[in-house]
């Protein structure tokens, strides 16, 4: 597990290299610029540059719906409950994380790939100077450069279970990309399409259905030990798909699906 602190943020974002994420791949540069930490082609072709933004308009106009937003029906609990404890175990950009951390959620996100991890930490060091919503937020929302696999698989290393563990997988090419789309965040089909391939080029890889599989096995294992061990009395797991996807697997079934124009979010839930 390797836990950056906010010293370690500011080395991030000091930080300036080139690098080809994967063969065959286009290089892709990484400069500090006024807006934060941002990666674009080394060639200036594809696409324009990216800046992940936790305080940006996307985000803050899904948090004005409140838990009225699909997102807040699938996680939140009800109205005058503590607020959980949420596992986002495929951080991505961290458009999910944030909302759910200024809807009041105490959030660990998770995310593998050490290069779009330093764009997530540049991102909190700036939120958290903001002041604030956006700032207390932050300071809700940890980030962790590493596999949520090997955290899941190893539950005696959790010290504070998890109340929801939160899966955004990929979703296939030819459709909208999930954690990197900003679905029913407002973004513009363009900046949608943006940051997919740039999510793509950086982490070197597609949708996995088999990976997604494991994942999500993983996280009802552990909302299951919950439960059994009494830490817990209900504890979900929470995936976003595409609208007209399949279920993430064929068994068991959700216990609710919360659908938009494009995607839906379906709940499954351990009870005692």
């Amino acid at each position: 597990m390797k836990k950056m602190d906010d010293e370690s943020d500011e080395v991030a974002t000091r930080t300036r290299f080139v690098l080809s994420p994967r063969r065959g791949c286009g290089l892709l540069r990484f400069e500090q610029r006024p807006e934060g930490l941002t990666v674009l082609p080394d060639d200036g072709k594809a696409f324009g540059a990216i800046t992940v933004d936790l305080a940006s308009a996307s985000i803050l106009r899904r948090v004005q719906q409140g838990r009225g937003g699909l997102l807040a029906k699938a996680v939140l609990p009800a109205a005058g409950a503590p607020m959980p404890l949420v596992w986002d175990v495929t951080g991505g950009l961290g458009r999910d994380a944030m909302t759910l951390a200024l809807l009041g959620c105490e959030v660990v996100a998770f995310e593998r790939n050490p290069f779009v991890g330093m764009l997530l930490l540049d991102a909190r060091s700036r939120a958290l100077k903001e002041g604030g919503v956006v700032a207390e937020a932050a300071a809700r929302l940890q980030i962790r450069i590493e596999d949520a696999r090997s955290a899941l698989g190893d539950p005696s290393s959790i010290e504070e279970p998890p109340d929801v563990i939160y899966l955004d997988p990929m979703f296939p090419e030819g459709k909208k990309s999930s954690k990197s789309s900003g679905k029913g965040s407002g973004k513009g089909k363009a900046a949608v399409k943006k940051d997919a391939m740039l999510l793509r080029m950086l982490v070197g890889e597609g949708a996995d259905p088999v990976q997604d599989e494991e994942l999500f096995t993983l996280a009802m294992q552990v909302a299951k030990m919950q439960v059994a061990t009494n830490q817990a009395t209900t504890a979900r797991v929470v995936v976003k798909r595409s609208l007209r996807a399949p279920a993430i697997v064929e068994s068991p079934p959700p216990q609710a699906s919360f659908k938009g124009k494009s995607v839906r979010v379906d709940r499954y839930r351990s009870s005692s």
